[in-house]
């Protein structure tokens, strides 16, 4: 009797687990839609969608999952990320080398994933980088000249503590599909 109440219960649970889980998503999916509807409508002829999976630099893909990316000039940064979206200033990605390209795009795509947390951004991308094949030991020495040079701010800690950090999610991450990263590593 015991167990039957038991596996009622598990069995109630489980269900509410996965009706939350639909829910969330389609939450997310609806204001991420909705967000990215607004952006593009305030933005006006200054803001260029690229579709997810249709971007390209270097001939090499940029993508994150189903989150498309916005091009905008009058961007203050390099890149930035908005829910359901990555932002990114064409002008100012093209002077980065692939590197650091990909490290900054992916650092906005963790945002999508692990939230506004630029610790978690900065690890996320590293650990993507090196799963993927396209960071090595070069190419985290390039990510970390680069942004040692970063003097921080609210939200992102100074450079040469960040880069510590970076390294960290560096050597705990694993390697992906390809051993090394060296035909991208360096400008």
């Amino acid at each position: 009797m015991a167990l039957r109440h038991l596996a009622k219960v598990a069995g109630a649970f489980l269900a509410l687990a996965i009706a939350g889980w639909g829910a969330a998503f389609g939450l997310q999916y609806l204001y991420a839609t909705t967000a990215l509807d607004d952006y593009m409508a305030a933005k006006g002829g200054e803001a260029t969608l690229i579709p997810a999976g249709q971007l390209r630099y270097h001939g090499e893909p940029f993508s994150c999952g189903r989150f498309p990316t916005v091009f905008n000039a009058k961007l203050d940064d390099y890149g930035a990320a908005y829910f359901g979206f990555i932002l990114i200033n064409p002008a100012r990605f093209e002077t980065l080398s692939l590197i650091l390209k990909r490290y900054a795009y992916a650092h906005e795509c963790g945002h999508q994933y692990v939230g506004y947390d630029e610790g978690e951004a900065d690890c996320y991308a590293i650990r993507r980088g090196k799963q993927d094949g396209w960071l090595d030991g070069k190419g985290m020495d390039a990510i970390c000249d680069f942004i040692s040079r970063s003097k921080g701010d609210a939200v992102h800690a100074f450079g040469i503590r960040r880069c510590a950090m970076m390294r960290r999610c560096f050597a705990r991450a694993r390697l992906g599909r390809e051993t090394s990263a060296s035909r991208d590593s360096l400008p």
